[in-house]
């Protein structure tokens, strides 16, 4: 029978087993302060658990066929445990004490990790969780062991005025925004890259070819109308039909496609997809590199299927291409097809922006709208009033319909939308930015270089700095009322500066074509058994702000002008 070996006596290459776990602690320390602390990893991320598999799997082909199973995996799992214990323990001391943000205010877990984020946000409601952290803490709140949450106005302007230097680089966050190996527009961190090509998206989302677009909106909302008489007074989810609207409007203005969401009543595969990819991102909160490698797993193919979608839209509108087909594909395929592109040097660049299309011209007007609908549903004054305000413009232009010049006029309209907005701005905590190596003073506080800052805009617009009754929904605030504004600075819903959102006026013009058409043509009040409180209270924070479901009942206005 074999001797029983103490622990003591078991050899690895020559060393004992207490030896063998220091060396093995040495690794972690040096993996720490060598590696894991110089920013973010999150592309890295396959690498590293691969190199990590790999090393595990060598070492304990190693201690077992030196030492038997037992004995062997016994020192596997001693040493395995000491490299972990030290990596580990060194990053919780080093954020805990050594990290330059110490000393800034916070709750402890954050710390120590970003991993509390999926616990906090269960509910979906992490943009509130910052809220009554600010309320809290202050000003400058430590949300993440290297993440700053900022609400301060000088702070805002500074962090993302034209002049300034952070960036959205090594933040992480970005990282997932990859197709076929190029980054989108809302992932380009190169300002030279992004201003290029910026330059092509302003040309499609220009002036003039927003007044080409604008028939394709009416095209949809005569869709929507049609809907309506269909159902003819029976309960219609509104904020399914939010979806529903833009992403028709995205299919027509965009790829020159009707995708029949609002006839059939169905939301199409590629909804199902944006919202299913949200909800992981939104999850994991601003802990990106779970997804990271989740996408990189051949059998996580919801990513793999939406990168294909994507790529086949292009790829089908292209096969069509004409000159007299007007979209904001247009735009982006002549730049591809020059003897000199400006910024779609490859198809795949292409496939890579259709994502920012789908996404952007989707999600972000369909949180607005299904709020606007929330407002003026629970207040039937409110719609008379605006029905009162935009009955000038109708037919003012075009006879029979309304145009966004026209519209864009009317006071009220446009403080209904700013007020909506305000209450609800859809990217509720925006994306981080990166602070220069040097460090930046914002205010008077020193943010140290290489720190993630996240300028919430959901506290902007709800803080008692900038806002008398923040809380309550009043458009009087932007008309009659202005001193209910503190500060409108802090009213920033498509963010501000180079990376502002490119697609506000499209936005804009949906918000204001739908209101317009559905008060024109029907009263709409809660549906028996609707209250309103299930779609205040339910409301997710996926990222993008989702309205929760809301169900009205929709009547055929007698008197309606033709």
């Amino acid at each position: 029978m074999q001797d029983i070996i103490a622990p003591s006596q078991i050899a690895w290459l020559g060393a004992d087993t207490n030896v063998s776990c220091a060396v093995a602690a040495v690794v972690g320390l040096l993996s720490h302060w060598t590696y894991f602390i110089r920013g973010a990893r999150s592309m890295n991320v396959v690498n590293i658990v691969t190199f990590h598999l790999l090393a595990l799997g060598l070492l304990v082909l190693k201690t077992t066929s030196s030492l038997g199973f037992y004995d062997g995996l016994l020192t596997y799992f001693a040493i395995s445990a000491s490299y972990f214990a030290a990596l580990f323990a060194s990053i919780g001391v080093y954020r805990l004490i050594f990290h330059p943000l110490r000393r800034f205010p916070g709750p402890f877990q954050a710390k120590v990790t970003k991993l509390y984020i999926p616990w906090i946000n269960l509910d979906w409601k992490l943009h509130e969780y910052y809220l009554e952290m600010h309320q809290k803490y202050g000003d400058f709140v430590r949300v993440g062991p290297n993440d700053i949450s900022v609400v301060n106005l000088d702070a805002f302007n500074k962090l993302h005025g034209p002049q300034t230097k952070v960036s959205k680089r090594n933040t992480g966050f970005y990282d997932g925004l990859v197709a076929r190996g190029e980054l989108n527009l809302d992932a380009i961190w190169h300002n030279e890259t992004h201003r290029d090509r910026r330059k092509v998206w302003d040309q499609a989302l220009g002036s003039k070819a927003l007044e080409k677009y604008e028939e394709e909106t009416r095209k949809v909302l005569r869709t929507w109308l049609a809907r309506l008489d269909e159902v003819d007074g029976k309960p219609v989810d509104t904020s399914h039909y939010a979806k529903l609207i833009p992403f028709d409007n995205m299919g027509r203005v965009a790829f020159s496609r009707d995708f029949g969401t609002v006839k059939d009543g169905r939301e199409d595969r590629m909804l199902d997809l944006i919202e299913i990819t949200f909800k992981l991102a939104a999850r994991m909160g601003q802990t990106p590199w779970p997804l990271v490698f989740l996408a990189s797993l051949p059998r996580f193919g919801m990513q793999k299927e939406f990168e294909a979608l994507g790529a086949r839209l292009i790829d089908e509108r292209m096969a069509v291409d004409t000159d007299e087909t007007h979209d904001m594909l247009r735009y982006f395929i002549d730049d591809l097809n020059s003897d000199k592109p400006r910024t779609f040097f490859n198809l795949n660049i292409l496939y890579s922006d259709s994502h920012a299309i789908l996404i952007g011209a989707t999600d972000t007007i369909s949180c607005a709208l299904g709020y606007s609908f929330y407002f003026l549903a629970r207040d039937p004054n409110l719609q008379q009033r605006l029905r009162d305000e935009i009955a000038p413009t109708h037919g003012k232009t075009l006879p029979g319909e309304f145009s966004v010049a026209d519209l864009q006029k009317v006071e009220f309209l446009e403080a209904f939308i700013n007020e909506t907005l305000r209450m609800h701005a859809p990217a509720a905590l925006n994306g981080p930015r990166m602070a220069p190596p040097e460090g930046v003073e914002v205010d008077g506080t020193f943010i140290p270089g290489g720190v993630t800052l996240i300028t919430p805009l959901h506290i902007y617009h709800r803080s008692e700095k900038y806002w008398r009754r923040p809380h309550d929904f009043i458009p009087e605030r932007w008309t009659t009322r202005p001193d209910l504004i503190i500060d409108r600075r802090a009213f920033v819903p498509f963010h501000y500066g180079r990376f502002d959102c490119v697609g506000r006026r499209l936005a804009l013009n949906v918000l204001r074509l739908t209101i317009a058409y559905t008060l024109w043509s029907y009263d709409f009040e809660f549906a028996p058994g609707e209250d309103g409180r299930t779609f205040e209270n339910e409301a997710k924070f996926q990222l993008i702000v989702k309205p929760a479901k809301l169900e009205c009942v929709f009547r055929k206005r007698t008197e309606v002008e033709v």
